[in-house]
């Protein structure tokens, strides 16, 4: 689960579903993508948010791991159960997912925890990866701030 990055107070329309990620969020965000791809497994399939900033944060990923993201419209908003769902009926065994706070901690914690609240909070361009087969308890594998990610890209 990839969190979209830094994004504009409001969308162009005013609207929260346009708004698009700012100068320092497509920054930030190409650095923790190419962080990311230092170290994770490239996903079989990115699902994204139709949301703005969503689909630009996918677009990023995409270039940077060679995949076209799929817009996944339950992504926009939730729940957390919702996606949960949607994933278990996929085929893919490794899914990337782009979208929103507070959805994806949600979902990790209802996963991992089977509902326990408050301990995951993901920052933006932040990104967490999830062992899950649906049925069963997940593990969470990893959790990287966007910070990490972005010195992970500086490494030689």
């Amino acid at each position: 689960m990839f969190r979209h990055g830094i994004a504009e107070a409001h969308g162009p329309d005013g609207s929260d579903a346009s708004r698009r990620l700012t100068s320092a969020g497509v920054k930030k965000t190409r650095e923790a993508a190419a962080g990311l791809s230092r170290f994770a497994h490239v996903p079989e399939v990115i699902l994204t948010s139709p949301l703005t900033r969503a689909v630009q944060t996918a677009d990023i990923l995409g270039a940077t791991l060679d995949l076209r993201p799929q817009v996944e419209d339950v992504l926009a908003y939730g729940p957390a159960e919702a996606v949960i769902q949607m994933l278990s009926e996929r085929s893919e065994n490794t899914v990337m997912l782009v979208g929103h706070e507070p959805t994806f901690s949600q979902c990790v914690e209802r996963v991992c925890t089977r509902g326990a609240e408050g301990f995951v909070q993901m920052k933006k361009a932040g990104c967490a990866c999830v062992s899950y087969d649906p049925g069963r308890q997940g593990r969470l594998m990893w959790l990287a701030s966007p910070k990490m990610l972005r010195a992970l890209a500086t490494k030689k």
